[in-house]
């Protein structure tokens, strides 16, 4: 099943209408459409979830983990060796490691770091019902309400293409300069929050 940042009680909430009363499928796909789209502008999978990640850090002590905010770490694997929770800590959004994140194995025959491979196993995103998730629910219920209300709005007269509901949703969001900011403004990673150095 696709992400969903909202559910069709929020989206029959919206269209003053009765759940029993939406044409269910559609109004389904409509959600899971606007999710996706705020979702990509966002930058952030939003939704509580999981996932492994592959990453190649720069040398230093601290490693950024792309989806936020960070849950939990279920497993660390740098260069093939798997970390014992110990060996490492997670500090936000970040893993921290005093030894930094290359091993002797990188160095090459030159001298100089060759780049490590982490695969990280982590939870992200927020759990359903989080207060942090209003914008989000916001932007989706209105974004499907939308199409819905019109599906004239979109570019055939049948809305359950989801490629043709994404499109017109994104048209949409391009539309509104101020919500793609804001959410990405919520939900992204502040540039004022990279660490430089070690």
């Amino acid at each position: 099943m696709a992400d969903q940042l909202a559910s069709l009680a929020d989206f029959a909430a919206l269209l003053h209408v009765d759940v029993a009363d939406l044409h269910a499928p559609a109004a389904t796909l409509l959600i899971e459409c606007a999710t996706a789209v705020v979702q990509e502008v966002a930058e952030q999978r939003i939704v509580r979830a999981t996932s492994t990640v592959t990453l190649e850090p720069s040398p230093g002590r601290w490693l950024w983990l792309p989806q936020l905010p960070v849950v939990s770490v279920a497993s660390v694997t740098l260069d093939g060796t798997v970390f014992a929770s110990g060996d490492y800590s997670v500090r936000g959004n970040r893993l921290w490691r005093s030894a930094g994140w290359q091993t002797a194995a990188s160095w090459e025959t030159a001298g100089t770091l060759a780049p490590s491979e982490i695969e990280v196993t982590y939870t992200h995103g927020y759990a359903d019902g989080a207060q942090e998730l209003q914008r989000a629910r916001q932007a989706v219920v209105a974004l499907a309400g939308a199409v819905y209300a019109n599906p004239s709005g979109v570019t055939r007269a049948q809305i359950d293409d989801y490629a043709v509901a994404y499109e017109a949703m994104s048209a949409r969001m391009e539309a509104a300069p101020y919500l793609r900011h804001g959410l990405r403004r919520y939900y992204g990673r502040s540039a004022g929050l990279i660490t430089l150095g070690g």
